[in-house]
C-alpha cells in the first residue's frame, strides 16, 4: 500500500510540472521622454524703452530609451509686467511652413503668466517661430534650429593622392539663415592630403563676403585617414545677383596646392 502511494505520488507531480506553463517575466520597456533643446526668451519693451514683459518660444526633443530623438514640439510662454498684456497669436515651423494659431479661434490678451498648449509633434528639427501682440505692439520670438542642408558639391580625385570633396550647407538656427563650408579629404591607401583651408561666403552683386578657417594652425598637418572640418557664419544676401559658395585648399604628395570649389546661382 505504501508503495502504491509513493508511485501514485511520483506520477501526480511529474503530472503537474509537464501540465504548467511557464511565464516569462514580463519586461519593462522605457517609454520615450520629453528633454528641453531649446529655449529662447526676449523682453518687449515699450516706446519709452520699459519692458511691457518676457516671452519665450520653447522645443522640446523627444528622446528613446536608446538615446534616439524621434520628435519635436513647440509652445510660447508669457510672462507680462503689471497693467500690461501680451497675446500670442500665431507660429511656424520652418520645415513645414503655413501659419498655425496658438490658441485655436485665438488667444485671449494675458495679463498674468501663462503658457501655450504644444505644438503637434514633428519628426525633424526646425526653428519654431511665434508672432504675437502686446500693449506695446507687434512681437516675434524663434526657438531652434534645422538640419544642416547639402546645396552644393564638388568632388574631385588626384593621382597619387586620393579623393577631396567640398560641400556648402545652409541652415536657419532661431529664424537666421546661416551657411557652412565643408571639406573632407579621402586619402589613398598609405597616401596622405594636407588640407589648408576651409571657407564659406557669398557674392551679391559682384561684391563677396567669406569666412575662412586656417586648418595649418599651429601647423598643417598631413592626413592619411578619411578626415573633414568645417567653418560657419550667419548668411549675408542674397541679394539681386547671387552665388552661395564653399571652398578649400589643400596640398598633394606631389607638392602641388589645390582649391576646389562648390556653388550655386
Amino acid at each position: 500500500m505504501r508503495r502504491l502511494t509513493a508511485t501514485l505520488m511520483t506520477l501526480v507531480s511529474t503530472a503537474a510540472v509537464v501540465g504548467t506553463t511557464l511565464v516569462a517575466p514580463t519586461v519593462a520597456v522605457a517609454a520615450d521622454t520629453w528633454q528641453t533643446h531649446d529655449k529662447n526668451c526676449k523682453t518687449i519693451n515699450d516706446v519709452n524703452a520699459q519692458p511691457v514683459g518676457s516671452v519665450c518660444a520653447e522645443v522640446q526633443k523627444r528622446v528613446t530609451a536608446s538615446g534616439a530623438v524621434n520628435g519635436y514640439r513647440g509652445r510660447v510662454t508669457v510672462d507680462p509686467t503689471e497693467g500690461n498684456w501680451l497675446k500670442p497669436t500665431t507660429y511656424v515651423w520652418s520645415t513645414s511652413g503655413g501659419l498655425g494659431e496658438v490658441c485655436g479661434g485665438g488667444c485671449p490678451q494675458q495679463t498674468t503668466a501663462w503658457s501655450s498648449p504644444w505644438t503637434s509633434v514633428k519628426t525633424v528639427p526646425g526653428s519654431y517661430a511665434v508672432r504675437g501682440e502686446s500693449s506695446a505692439g507687434n512681437f516675434d520670438v524663434t526657438a531652434s534650429w534645422s538640419n544642416w542642408s547639402q546645396v552644393a558639391e564638388k568632388c574631385a580625385t588626384y593621382a597619387g593622392a586620393g579623393e577631396v570633396c567640398v560641400r556648402r550647407h545652409e541652415r536657419t538656427h532661431r529664424g537666421i539663415l546661416q551657411e557652412r563650408g565643408q571639406i573632407a579629404v579621402h586619402p589613398a591607401k598609405s597616401k596622405w592630403i594636407e588640407p589648408r583651408t576651409v571657407r564659406v561666403g557669398t557674392v551679391n552683386d559682384g561684391t563677396t563676403s567669406a569666412t575662412s578657417r586656417d586648418l595649418c594652425d599651429p601647423s598643417c598637418t598631413r592626413r592619411s585617414a578619411n578626415w573633414s572640418a568645417t567653418v560657419s557664419r550667419t548668411l549675408v544676401g542674397p541679394g539681386g545677383a547671387f552665388e552661395g559658395f564653399a571652398s578649400a585648399s589643400f596640398a598633394l604628395p606631389s607638392g602641388t596646392v589645390k582649391t576646389l570649389k562648390a556653388s550655386y546661382s
